[in-house]
């Protein structure tokens, strides 16, 4: 009898090693330490896309022209904090042909440029009706969407137009256990086409990708680890196994 009861033991010593293998794997940025370089996103900037919505403040003596621009987006001034679901329309509208039309200067193609030669452009042209105008231009339907094994999957607003795929995943609650962290799906949509990447969230080569930052409308998805099964009896069946090898060990002990 005392032999037969040696192999609970070493059924737990099985699921143990087991579970620490999946432990691992749980594990990001596992491969070491991340090296100390120049950081390549340092003058990391967004590109404005048709259908995007911009706010634009002008920022002058002139409070007539200052008007002419807030106005136009005076129904979206609650973007303060990250949230979910979809942000509310409002400012200019970059219609199909990659243009906005705006006060005094009229249509401007913004479609494919970064925000800040867009910035110099505004400002030098309103140069002609303004005294001394500073412009800025804000991104107002900046979100990101991401679904599949994460903890609180969703669509989310940057209301600060700047988030790494670490921040992202934290936005939505973090990935579960049955996450395949070394393959994330990143969509992405460029010239109207739909671009797909793979990241290995445990590999340190992820600051280097060029999908780090997002950028609006990104969509992340976690899909589901292959070893989903094993992984879920580790997590159920593990804790019976111990209290049972406890519960043989007593009795090995009184008998002995």
């Amino acid at each position: 009898m005392i032999k037969n009861l040696k192999y609970p033991f070493y059924l737990l010593f099985v699921l143990f090693i087991s579970s620490c293998s999946n432990h691992k794997e749980a594990l990001l940025l596992n491969y070491g330490t991340i090296a100390k370089g120049v950081n390549l996103h340092e003058n990391y900037d967004i590109k404005i896309e048709k259908n995007d919505y911009l706010q634009i403040l002008l920022i002058s003596k002139d409070k007539e022209a200052n008007e002419l621009f807030t106005t136009k987006f005076e129904n979206s001034q609650g973007l303060v904090t990250y949230s979910s679901g979809v942000p509310s329309k409002g400012g200019f509208l970059v219609d199909e042909k990659g243009n906005i039309s705006i006060p005094f200067i009229g249509e401007i193609n913004v479609a494919g440029r970064y925000r800040q030669e867009i910035v110099q452009e505004i400002q030098t042209q309103l140069e002609e009706y303004v005294n001394d105008p500073y412009v800025q231009v804000n991104l107002l339907n900046f979100k990101i969407t991401v679904v599949g094994e994460v903890n609180n999957p969703g669509t989310f607003n940057v209301p600060n137009e700047r988030i790494n795929v670490f921040q992202a995943l934290s936005l939505s609650g973090d990935l579960t256990n049955f996450s395949n962290r070394k393959e994330i799906h990143l969509v992405r949509e460029i010239n109207q086409e739909r671009k797909e990447y793979i990241l290995d969230m445990t590999s340190k080569d992820i600051f280097n990708s060029e999908v780090f930052f997002l950028k609006q409308n990104d969509i992340i998805y976690v899909p589901q680890k292959k070893s989903k099964s094993v992984l879920t009896f580790n997590q159920f069946v593990l804790p019976f196994v111990s209290v049972t090898s406890l519960i043989l060990t007593a009795i090995n002990l009184i008998i002995n």
